[in-house]
């Protein structure tokens, strides 16, 4: 064989050479793409079976909060006035307003006086927790307000702070203000405080007053200040007593919730409305992560007392 034909079998050589490395850059190229194909695959599908899961799990918590929004709670006739301001010092709403709380005399004690203990532990009284906060001191002071006491709306000065002591609230209260969407007109969200709706009621108006709040933000991290909201309907159900405190300028107005006053809706369902006579409404997202549903809680108007 000449030289010239060594000479082209060598650069064919060299040329099938070269197109197979680049075949096997191009393989080695595609399968990386393959596997990361998979893995995101993988990860998307990871990500899909946990909603799904957890959905579930958030579908059981809801319903358990619906259980014990539907749970009888203790049998409390107290309206805004002055009956109520009257009885604010009972532990156990069964005892009349203005009634002692001393033990009754032998000859009309039971062997287990129902008055004596929370009726969660009537079944087993001997087990029933300790006596349930009545928070005496918290109350003192306020005075009886009637409606037509009660301001106008935009008489009265913003709420500027919300203490709720059953579930550890203390938080700022600031109002919200109206964004231009272009296409709408929607509230901002509250940023760590607790958003007032600016056209609702303020404390010690005649007019509903509306209050929002966090019950998680991980991504805005915007707080979480009614993370505990959703224990309120279970507090009631064991026969505690719930107060709202909002503080203005001037005055603290007290809020007292009960069983019948706190709900669960879909987001899509929550108008805002006005029931009058003073009351205030908070509201939260619920459950965690899906926040599909609103815990509504209202708290009717019973005193109020000067800051200062």
């Amino acid at each position: 064989m000449c030289r010239s034909q060594q000479a082209f079998l060598g650069r064919e050589d060299m040329s099938s050479n070269a197109e197979n490395m680049h075949h096997q850059r191009r393989w080695s190229r595609g399968s990386l793409w393959a596997w990361a194909l998979v893995l995101a695959g993988g990860v998307l599908f990871s990500l899909s079976a946990g909603y799904l899961t957890y959905g579930k799990i958030a579908a059981q918590r809801l319903d358990n909060l619906i259980q014990s929004l539907q749970a009888p709670g203790p049998s409390t006739d107290l309206k805004a006035g002055p009956e109520t301001l009257n009885g604010l010092g009972n532990a156990n709403p069964g005892v009349p307003a203005g009634g002692s709380n001393d033990a009754p005399s032998p000859s009309t004690a039971g062997a287990y006086p129902g008055s004596m203990v929370p009726f969660s532990g009537w079944a087993e009284p001997w087990l029933a927790e300790a006596p349930l906060d009545d928070y005496s001191d918290l109350v003192q002071g306020f005075l009886p307000l009637s409606r037509g006491s009660l301001g106008g709306l935009g008489t009265m000065p913003a709420a500027t702070r919300i203490v709720i002591p059953s579930i550890d609230v203390d938080a700022a209260v600031e109002d919200l203000a109206l964004l231009d969407l272009g296409n709408a007109l929607a509230y901002e969200t509250p940023n760590k405080v607790v958003g007032h709706i600016p056209t609702t009621g303020a404390p010690g108006e005649v007019s509903e007053g509306w209050y929002f709040g966090h019950l998680q933000s991980p991504i805005r991290d915007e707080g979480s200040v009614f993370r505990d909201l959703p224990l309120i309907p279970d507090l009631l159900r064991k026969g505690e007593r719930v107060f709202i405190i909002l503080k203005s300028p001037q005055n603290s107005y007290l809020y007292e919730v009960f069983p019948d006053t706190v709900s669960l809706i879909p987001k899509d369902d929550l108008r805002i409305t006005d029931a009058g006579d003073g009351v205030i409404t908070l509201v939260t997202c619920y459950p965690e992560w899906t926040y599909d549903h609103r815990l509504i809680v209202t708290g009717r108007l019973v005193g109020s007392k000067p800051l200062f």
